[in-house]
């Protein structure tokens, strides 16, 4: 039997049941909301694949990171003020999309359908507003580096966006043998992906039926950290902030995937072409601040080549010290917070503690109106502590590292867009 990640290390990235030919593998969600692989043993023939394309069981040594010295950061929006709009922050991914499918290229991201995320292919601009907008709990990608495949053998552009662990997965299922030239990557700055229970006891809470998006941006950029739902048949911005249960859980960094907490990607070697994110500390002007303003960091000259096609993306070259700050994920991971990690006893609270208890525990905020979550507040502050005086030493070591990278002479041709 092939030896598959375990529990604690899996990223979920699914490349494993992808890789599969004899359909052996099974996704399932296990009862802490959380997706693993699962072996069918009548079906495997012990091929290994799954353990060859596996990066945690080859522990990244296939891996392949762009070189720090060509990294170019940089403040970013979206000219299209509609696709502005439905985007998280500044519409960076839309911005590219847009470019790709005016190729008559293909774009992968993540969707919401019934409650539960995953990726999908759009082939036209009125489509993509499916796949914009930050999510925060895992997607399903099962059938979807194979099909990344086909439309790449078929001689299609295609733009690939998702976590780092998933960038790694795609190459690392696609091979040495992948068409460079018509794969574009955008990894976004992954924070850590939430369980699924999370997502359903928040709307069970609320009494709404079904999530539409994470985030909004109806009241300002930076102020948008409501979820908008369908409740009662209507869709409606659920802004009071005592009953943000997805939000503040998610905030605690305690039902995290057990995996995220030492995430091999968090780091400043980053895989894709292109990172997003959200570029907090902006020194744009506030009414551009309001409609929200992307991070994007070209990573290498693939990446380089897209972002030039860009013509109704704004962009300006920031510094490092300026927008890594806010974005520890791009060099710090969090395996501190393990320590106060309850997602593998999500169910059990879930199933056996009375709704006040857990909603206290899993989604906990500063509030005196309940001593409970009170306690459990400042116990998590506490802790996180020990991880905020590591990321400011990560940060200077980090800021070091690229600024004696950045001294080094560049002269790149960048060759032409296909």
């Amino acid at each position: 039997m092939p030896r598959l990640a375990n529990n604690e290390h899996c990223t979920g990235c699914m490349c494993c049941t992808d890789s599969c030919k004899q359909g052996a593998i099974n996704i399932i969600e296990d009862k802490n909301g959380l997706w693993y692989p699962m072996i069918d043993e009548q079906k495997c023939i012990n091929c290994l694949l799954c353990e060859k394309r596996c990066q945690e069981i080859c522990n990244g040594i296939s891996l392949q990171r762009n070189p720090i010295s060509y990294y170019t950061p940089l403040t970013a929006w979206n000219k299209n003020n509609d696709q502005r709009s439905l985007s998280t922050s500044g519409g960076v991914f839309a911005a590219l999309a847009s470019i790709i499918l005016g190729k008559g290229g293909v774009v992968c991201g993540a969707t919401i359908a019934n409650n539960r995320v995953k990726h999908i292919f759009v082939s036209s601009l009125k489509e993509l507003p499916r796949i914009q907008g930050v999510k925060y709990i895992q997607s399903n990608l099962q059938g979807i580096y194979q099909q990344v495949r086909t439309y790449l053998e078929a001689q299609q552009v295609v733009l690939f966006t998702g976590t780092p662990c998933q960038i790694a997965a795609l190459y690392s299922y696609l091979g040495k043998k992948r068409n460079k030239a018509n794969l574009y990557t955008a990894e976004v700055i992954c924070h850590g992906v939430v369980s699924n229970l999370i997502l359903d006891k928040h709307l069970e809470y609320n009494h709404a039926e079904q999530i539409i998006s994470f985030r909004t941006k109806s009241l300002g950029w930076g102020k948008d950290t409501y979820t908008t739902v369908i409740k009662n048949g209507k869709k409606v911005t659920l802004e009071n902030r005592h009953k943000n249960f997805f939000y503040h859980a998610f905030t605690s960094d305690t039902v995290t995937r057990p995996s995220c907490y030492q995430c091999r990607y968090a780091t400043i070697e980053r895989v894709a072409d292109l990172t997003m994110g959200d570029y907090w500390g902006s020194k744009q002007s506030q009414t551009e601040i309001n409609r929200g303003i992307s991070l994007l960091i070209v990573n290498n000259i693939h990446g380089q080549q897209l972002v030039e096609r860009c013509t109704n993306l704004h962009t300006e070259t920031t510094h490092w010290d300026l927008c890594l700050p806010r974005n520890p994920r791009l060099y710090c991971d969090k395996h501190e917070c393990k320590n106060i990690s309850i997602t593998t006893h999500l169910h059990f609270l879930f199933a056996y503690t009375p709704r006040f208890i857990v909603k206290n525990i899993a989604g906990p905020r500063i509030t005196k109106r309940s001593f409970l979550a009170y306690l459990r507040a400042i116990y998590v502050i506490k802790r996180k502590k020990i991880i905020d005086r590591r990321v400011e030493v990560e940060l200077k070591q980090t800021l070091k590292r690229l600024k004696n990278e950045n001294e080094k002479s560049r002269n790149i041709n960048i060759p032409p867009f296909h």
